[in-house]
């Protein structure tokens, strides 16, 4: 059985809804977010193993800069909810996010009883798993045939 959780006071939220800003502006990324363009160069003249070091850097800063794309996307949902007054309201029970939960996590959509229950669903299910990071439902049944 859930446990009654009090609303978030006005307090609370400005100092979560300052955390957020202030974790979009922290990414390494922030610059780049909105052009696509990150510089991957490829050394003139160098040899097989400096283009691999080249590769190799450049996949893992398209990675990291993909992931900062994800983040703020999730950061700017949940700025939004602040203008509706719906942050810190689970988005499956309707009942609101604990204070200690939406600090460490402050793109929390759901509050723990309720991603619990979901992560436990999610790894009963083989077919239909949702990606953790694209959001979408991944088929697993076609990967036995």
């Amino acid at each position: 059985m859930a446990e009654k959780v009090r609303a978030i006071t006005k307090k609370q939220l400005e100092t979560l809804r300052l955390k957020l800003i202030e974790e979009k502006n922290s990414l390494v990324f922030n610059d780049q977010i909105n052009t696509s363009n990150i510089e991957l160069s490829k050394p003139e003249g160098s040899d097989e193993v400096e283009q691999s070091i080249t590769d190799y850097t450049n996949s893992h800063l398209l990675r990291f800069r993909n992931r900062e794309v994800f983040y703020v996307k999730k950061i700017d949902k949940a700025l939004k909810k602040f203008e509706k007054n719906e942050y810190g309201l689970c988005s499956d029970c309707g009942n609101w996010i604990r204070f200690e939960r939406l600090l460490a996590r402050p793109t929390a959509e759901m509050c723990i009883q309720c991603k619990e229950e979901s992560e436990r669903d999610e790894s009963f299910s083989f077919s239909g798993r949702q990606s953790k990071s694209l959001g979408r439902v991944v088929d697993l049944t076609g990967l036995l045939a």
